[in-house]
């Protein structure tokens, strides 16, 4: 019986430290990936990707399914009476849309970021912050051309870094 007492806790120990589990203070759940350490690279990224018509490129700057449904959708109230499926199709179905869209319309141009602000004060959640409305003045360096981008509609800033919840439409 001593033993038995003694060696049951010691391998929890062990199984949680094989298997990544943290005994100490807890920390953001999930690590998000291809993110950017601020809103404005994140742009200056897009802007890059966007330059190149890289396509995929500019999806790998949008919130997966995975990451949304791990990282954000636990704590959003829209979970308690929303399916995640449903939400997920809208967000993807529209956001494909607004990345053709902006493909279309500004694939291969180069642009520079001037400005970015958000309109709006950020919806903080435990491990992340959406911001939305977001204004993004960028301009056109062969003639000077400044405008408003409208392609983005909300940003994620999680602990890991800062991504797109999606592409506006147009």
């Amino acid at each position: 019986m001593w033993i038995r007492g003694k060696i049951a806790p010691l391998a929890a120990v062990l199984w949680a430290a094989a298997s990544g589990v943290s005994c100490g203070a807890p920390g953001p759940s999930y690590r998000l990936d291809n993110t950017r350490p601020s809103a404005e690279t994140l742009v200056a990224s897009v802007l890059e990707a966007l330059a190149e018509s890289d396509a995929e490129a500019l999806e790998r700057f949008l919130i997966t399914r995975d990451e949304y449904e791990a990282a954000l959708w636990p704590q959003m109230p829209d979970g308690e009476y929303t399916p995640f499926d449903f939400v997920w199709s809208l967000n993807d179905v529209n956001s494909r849309k607004g990345l053709r869209q902006l493909l279309s319309q500004f694939g291969g141009s180069r642009l520079e970021l001037v400005s970015l602000r958000f309109t709006e004060s950020p919806e903080s959640y435990d491990d992340f912050q959406l911001h939305s409305r977001a204004e993004v003045v960028v301009r056109r360096p062969e003639t000077g051309e400044t405008g408003t981008l409208s392609s983005f509609d909300v940003f994620v800033e999680h602990a890991s870094g800062w991504k797109l919840l999606n592409y506006d439409e147009l």
